[in-house]
C-alpha cells in the first residue's frame, strides 16, 4: 500500500524570511505606537494653554465690562456737571444783564470749576483717555465731550495687549484646533497599527501553514499589508 504523498513545506530559507518579516512589523507597529504616545502628550498641552487662554481672555473681557460699566456711570455723573454748569452759566447771564457783574464773575467761575472737576473725574475714572482727552484737563471745553462704548472697549483692549504682565495675543480655539488635529493623527497612527498587527497575523499564518502554495500566498499578503501601512502612515500621520 503507497504511503499518502505529504505536501511540501515551506524552505529553510523561507520560514526565516517569514520570521523575519513578522519581527520588522512588530517593530514597526511598536514604533507607530510610540510615535502616537509622544504626540498625544503635546495634545494635552495644547488642552492646557487652550483652557488657560480662554480663562484669561474671559478675564479680561469681564475686566473690560466693569471698566466700562464703570466709565459709564461717570459720564452721566460727568454730564449731569455740565449740566449745572451750563445753567450757571445761564445765571451768570442774567446776573450780568441785570447789573450784578461781581455775582456773575462768580457764577461763571463757578461754572469752569465744575467743568474742571467733572472733567478730571472723568479722565481719572477712564471715561477718556488721557492721550485723547488733550488740553481739557487745563480748559475743559463749554460742550460735554461724547462716549463712545465701542471705542473705549478698543482702547482697554489695546491697553491690556500692551500691559507688562501682558501674556501676548491670546489664540485658545488656535492651541484648541491644535489638539483636536494632534488626536486625528494619534487615532490614523493607532490604525496603522492595527494595520501592522494584522500583517503580522498574515505572516504568521504563512509561518504555520503546511502548504507552500499557501504559506506563499499569506506572506504576500501581509507584504502587501506592511507596505501599503508603512507607506500611508508615513505619508499622511507620522511625520505631519
Amino acid at each position: 500500500m503507497e504511503e499518502a504523498e505529504q505536501p511540501a513545506s515551506a524552505p529553510v530559507w523561507a520560514t526565516w524570511a517569514i520570521a523575519f518579516l513578522i519581527g520588522l512589523a512588530t517593530v514597526t507597529a511598536a514604533a507607530f505606537s510610540w510615535r502616537a504616545a509622544q504626540i498625544g502628550s503635546t495634545a494635552a498641552y495644547a488642552d492646557r494653554q487652550s483652557i488657560s487662554e480662554t480663562v484669561r481672555v474671559e478675564q479680561a473681557e469681564v475686566e473690560r465690562t466693569i471698566a466700562i460699566a464703570a466709565a459709564a456711570r461717570e459720564y452721566v455723573r460727568y454730564r449731569a456737571d455740565y449740566g449745572v454748569a451750563v445753567a450757571l452759566d445761564r445765571e451768570a447771564a442774567r446776573l450780568a444783564a441785570s447789573g450784578s457783574g461781581r455775582l456773575a464773575d462768580v457764577s461763571r467761575s463757578e461754572a469752569d470749576a465744575l467743568r474742571e472737576g467733572a472733567t478730571r473725574r472723568a479722565a481719572e475714572a477712564g471715561v477718556f483717555g488721557r492721550s485723547t482727552i488733550g488740553t481739557d484737563l487745563l480748559a475743559p471745553t463749554v460742550t460735554p465731550r461724547s462716549f463712545d462704548i465701542t471705542a473705549r472697549r478698543r482702547a482697554l483692549e489695546a491697553e491690556q495687549s500692551t500691559a507688562l504682565d501682558s501674556p501676548g495675543k491670546l489664540n485658545p480655539s488656535g492651541f484648541a484646533q491644535q489638539a483636536d488635529d494632534i488626536r486625528h493623527r494619534v487615532n490614523g497612527l493607532v490604525r496603522f497599527a492595527f494595520t501592522i498587527a494584522f500583517a503580522v497575523l498574515l505572516y504568521t499564518l504563512a509561518e504555520v501553514s503546511t502548504h507552500r502554495r499557501r504559506s506563499a500566498a499569506f506572506a504576500a499578503a501581509g507584504i502587501v499589508v506592511y507596505a501599503a501601512a508603512v507607506v500611508g502612515c508615513f505619508t499622511t500621520y507620522f511625520f505631519a
